[in-house]
């Protein structure tokens, strides 16, 4: 094995760490690249690759001791050139979590034989995940695949995945999760999200794939993740006019019948395609207010479930019962004002048996509000 560390020249002890590692392990190779991104380190490594496979891991991620044998041992048995299995998300907590699509690619795709992504479109349905996979090094040299080399390096991983996915008929799923990928605290990622970048990596694959095969056979699977990354944000996070122009350019270099025909949409989504690439700013105007509807609705659900709970009904329930027995032996002044307030208490009870009703049927007509909202 070979281990290329690429050290950006960060301001702090890594390139230490990193030498003293290459003093004692003459298998660690460690070239500079002065702040020159994800994609730019990347390339680098690929570029300075021996092995007859190629593996990328990220700093702040674990993967287990025994990963690149077994990835190996099976890209040789079956003449691979990409062999690809799920991962665990790995919470601070030390707690692990499988990834979103491993149960779905167990009965989707063929298991440990090779398969390519036209028979297979399900394969470019996944997270980018492409440190949870090994590349035979002559593939991406003969078809010259790379990172794009982007400012900041933001979601560079977009047209690599793309790449390696489509230019061979020799993919391999392993369902066997090693690579342990370190996620921040959940509900983070929409203050990390960027969707600048974002469109800008879909506008690259647009312009690099413009030919009829990847319409027909992989848009209609890759088009999700699209969605998922640029309109799918919009009900959580602002956009501009711009942007959304932007989004609306690149959805209309897509052939209505791809959209069509994707198995992977919902029709909701698809209506939200039409709709954006019909009329941005009209489509814009009703994301927003889509936006403070779903705020006001997360509100309101946040409520419903404090008087919903059990333990609230239960301290309402107990409140009146004392109220009202206490009622019986005041004055009748005060006995009318205890009263009134055990009423009251009761009353609340009542409702807050009656929330957990109206939850869920907010809850069921939320989606048909939703697809209505969209259509029209």
């Amino acid at each position: 094995i070979e281990i290329i560390i690429v050290d950006e020249g960060d301001d702090d002890r890594c390139r230490k760490i990193i030498d003293y590692y290459q003093s004692i392990d003459c298998r660690i190779v460690a070239p500079h690249k002065k702040n020159g991104g994800y994609g730019a380190s990347c390339n680098l490594g690929i570029s300075m690759a021996k092995g007859e496979f190629i593996a990328i891991v990220e700093s702040d991620d674990v993967l287990a001791p025994n990963m690149y044998e077994e990835l190996y041992d099976l890209a040789i048995e079956t003449g691979a050139d990409v062999v690809k299995g799920p991962y665990y998300e790995y919470f601070s907590n030390g707690t692990l979590r499988d990834c979103s699509y491993r149960r779905k690619l167990k009965t989707s795709v063929p298991q440990k034989k090779c398969f390519s992504a036209v028979d297979y479109g399900e394969i470019l349905e996944i997270h980018a995940s492409l440190w949870a996979a090994i590349y035979r090094t002559s593939y991406m040299r003969e078809k010259n695949i790379r990172f794009i080399q982007a400012k900041g390096g933001a979601y560079v991983d977009v047209g690599f995945r793309i790449d390696t996915l489509t230019n061979t008929n020799k993919i391999v799923w392993y369902d066997k999760p090693f690579y342990l990928y370190r996620v921040d605290a959940e509900g983070s990622t929409t203050n990390n999200f960027r969707l600048a970048p974002m469109i800008k990596r879909w506008s690259e694959v647009h312009q690099a794939h413009k030919d009829q095969q990847f319409n027909e056979y992989f848009y209609p699977f890759l088009i999700k993740d699209e969605y998922l990354n640029t309109i799918g944000w919009l009900k959580n996070i602002k956009c501009s006019e711009e942007e959304i122009r932007e989004i609306s350019t690149n959805l209309q270099k897509l052939p209505i019948e791809t959209i069509k025909k994707s198995p992977v949409l919902t029709g909701n989504q698809k209506n939200e395609i039409f709709a954006c690439r019909k009329d941005p700013e009209g489509f814009l105007i009703k994301m927003n207010r889509y936006r403070r509807l779903k705020r006001a609705y997360a509100d309101f659900d946040k409520f419903i479930n404090f008087f919903g709970s059990q333990s609230v009904r239960y301290s309402f329930f107990c409140l009146a019962v004392i109220f009202l027995l206490a009622s019986l032996n005041i004055s009748e002044e005060g006995g009318f004002i205890t009263s009134l307030t055990g009423i009251i208490l009761g009353l609340v009870f009542i409702f807050s048996l009656c929330a957990r009703v109206v939850q869920k049927l907010l809850s069921r007509a939320k989606e048909k509000i939703v697809n209505v909202y969209f259509q029209n």
